[in-house]
C-alpha cells in the first residue's frame, strides 16, 4: 500500500476517527474511507514503527507486505454498516524467507465485532 494515509487535518479523517475504538488507533492509522453500495469500510494499517518484539534488536529488519486483513463490524450509526478493515503488516530479516508479524486482542471470540459493539449487543 502506498503513503494514501488521510491527512489529521481532513475532515473525513476526523469523522471516521471517532468510529474506531482509541485502543486499535494506538496501533494502526487511518489510511482510507470508502463508501461502497452496501457498507461504509475504514481501512487501517498497522503503524509501520511496530516492530514485532523478536525482531527488536535484529539488524536489516524490512517490511514484506501485509498479513490477511481482518474485517469487524464498529457501528451501525447510518442505514450502512461500518466495518474495520485492518491490516497488520509483515516483517521480515531482509534476504531470508521467515515473517514475523504482531498479534492484537481487537474483537471478542468468536465474534467479528469490536468489543464495544459486542458489549452494546448483550443487552
Amino acid at each position: 500500500m502506498g503513503k494514501k494515509k488521510q491527512a489529521k487535518s481532513d475532515i473525513s479523517y476526523e469523522l471516521s476517527s471517532m468510529m474506531v475504538p482509541r485502543d486499535i488507533l494506538f496501533y494502526f492509522d487511518i489510511y482510507e474511507v470508502k463508501d461502497l453500495s452496501d457498507e461504509w469500510q475504514i481501512i487501517l494499517c498497522e503503524k509501520e514503527d511496530l516492530i514485532p518484539e523478536v525482531l527488536k534488536n535484529t539488524p536489516n529488519v524490512v517490511l514484506d507486505g501485509f498479513c490477511n486483513s481482518l474485517q469487524i463490524l464498529s457501528h451501525c450509526f447510518t442505514l450502512k454498516p461500518i466495518y474495520l478493515v485492518i491490516k497488520r503488516r509483515r516483517w521480515k530479516v531482509s534476504n531470508t524467507n521467515e515473517h514475523f508479524s504482531n498479534e492484537y486482542k481487537l474483537t471478542d471470540e468468536p465474534s467479528k465485532l469490536t468489543p464495544d459493539m459486542a458489549g452494546f449487543l448483550k443487552i
